[in-house]
């Protein structure tokens, strides 16, 4: 393993994606900042083998390298212009951990440090990567092409080969720089999103809550499991669940800079899976019921719906329509694809049924897969409803995030007959987890909670006026 090169990958990860959120003037905490950084530079990185390969260049060392140079310098732009403005971190930015969170972190490192390791020391081992992106990145490595001899086998039986190039990019990319492996770059999306969930949890409720709550996440066999098995879900989730909170933050805070940076993760969480797109579409209501309850004029609102979805659509464009049908020497039309009949829908009311009878709450396997979280989600929203009957703006939006991806899963079943329930449907779940998460920061019960454990440690008797308000909130940086 190269640790040279695995440091100099970070390093112009972070400077792409801190370069990215300065051109487009987003402002979040520091912690967020670094970690949001290097995640978007991450993904912005996976383009460069991929266009590459659309220009019928040799990709090599020296292509690849030369390529994440002059991203990695175009990003910094934007950043070096604003030095003067550099905020250096101080004493203020940490938030030491209490006593009680100790045993909670022990834990949480361990489970990273084992996923941390397993996508170190063993390879890809998944049945739809060795039939597809692993293999063509291997490949690629000694032919200098994406579209290499993999194609003169025999692939009637798989579809894998199809997908899009961004783990096949990634792969050649840490393939060559870092280790034979490859597949590091999970870890760093892993990582650093396991990070922005806590502090976004932490960030409301009580530190011992927010605890508990990650500790569920974790628990999850099947979630966990894709923290080290390298497939397309894992990072699905989390673009489409960063995109969903800036979606939110530019409810609140009416700022053009969450917007365009909530486009770009929907960009990306279409790169990943295509079929995210619909995804999208099901999440354009939300967009123009708040921009319309806003007050926001007739045009602009139909330019930013317009906007949210023709850049993910363009990315679909050049991974289906450009690179599938052009350069894949294999003929495919994804229409073939399309259910032929349409107009008959219990298809979708009986994959509505069955996500919810044989997977989240089915007695043994639901168990087996996401253990007892979906039943903790109803638990507490049940709670919610009889007791507290009252939601933030941003619990309506992890709601309204929780029913499209199940509505939305159950249409592409519809949709797609391909997309079986035990493998499309099953990982595509992963999607609701992170929502679920969002809403129990602004869950009635667990803020309640949090506020009695705060005034308890405190040392007051009287937590009637602020048993339902959340922690309060440090200040915003004036330049993050």
């Amino acid at each position: 393993m190269s640790f040279i090169g695995l440091f100099t990958l970070l390093l112009a990860h972070f400077i792409t994606g801190r370069g990215l959120l300065q051109l487009l003037q987003v402002k979040v905490r520091l912690l967020f900042m670094v970690c949001l950084s290097f995640i978007s530079g991450t993904a912005i990185a996976s383009f460069i083998p991929f266009f590459l390969e659309l220009a019928h260049q040799d990709i090599t060392p020296i292509s690849v390298g030369a390529g994440l140079a002059v991203v990695t310098v175009l990003f910094s732009i934007p950043w070096l212009l604003k030095f003067k403005q550099w905020r250096y971190p101080t004493m203020a930015d940490v938030n030491l951990p209490e006593i009680y969170e100790w045993p909670f972190f022990a834990i949480f490192g361990y489970l990273i440090f084992l996923s941390v390791w397993r996508c170190y020391f063993y390879p890809p081992n998944a049945r739809d990567m060795l039939s597809g992106p692993e293999v063509m990145a291997e490949l690629a490595l000694k032919e200098k092409h994406i579209i290499n001899s993999l194609f003169t086998v025999d692939l009637q039986s798989t579809n894998n080969y199809l997908k899009p190039p961004f783990i096949t990019s990634l792969q050649i990319i840490y393939k060559m720089f870092v280790q034979p492996v490859g597949q590091l770059w999970l870890s760093v999306f892993f990582v650093n999103f396991i990070v922005i969930l806590f502090a976004l949890l932490r960030e409301r409720l009580h530190k011992l809550v927010a605890c508990f709550a990650l500790l569920f996440f974790f628990a999850m066999p099947e979630v966990f499991g894709y923290t080290y098995l390298m497939l397309f879900d894992y990072s699905n989730m989390i673009f489409l669940f960063l995109g969903m909170y800036f979606l939110h933050q530019f409810f609140e805070e009416k700022l053009n800079s969450h917007f365009y940076l909530s486009v770009f993760l929907f960009t990306i969480a279409t790169y990943i899976r295509t079929e995210t797109l619909i995804l999208i579409g099901f999440t354009t209501p939300l967009l123009i019921f708040n921009m319309y309850k806003d007050k926001i004029a007739l045009p602009k609102i139909a330019l930013n719906t317009v906007v949210m979805m023709a850049i993910p659509a363009i990315v679909y464009f050049l991974c289906m329509n450009v690179f599938v049908k052009h350069y894949i020497p294999i003929k495919y039309d994804v229409s073939n694809d399309i259910n032929k009949n349409l107009g008959d829908l219990s298809p979708f009311f009986t994959r509505l049924s069955e996500i919810s009878t044989k997977l989240l709450f089915d007695p043994k396997v639901g168990v087996i897969y996401y253990c007892y979280f979906p039943q903790l989600f109803i638990l507490v929203a049940a709670i919610d409803a009889i007791a507290f009957r009252k939601y933030s703006k941003e619990a309506v939006t992890a709601l309204y995030g929780i029913g499209m991806v199940y509505v939305g899963l159950a249409f592409i079943g519809y949709l797609l007959p391909l997309a079986d329930l035990m493998h499309t449907t099953k990982r595509g779940l992963f999607k609701l987890f992170p929502m679920v998460m969002l809403y129990y920061r602004n869950s009635g019960v667990l803020l309640y909670i949090s506020a009695k454990l705060t005034d308890w440690e405190e040392g007051k008797s009287d937590t009637s006026k602020t048993a339902t308000k959340p922690l309060p909130k440090k200040p915003m940086p004036a330049k993050a």
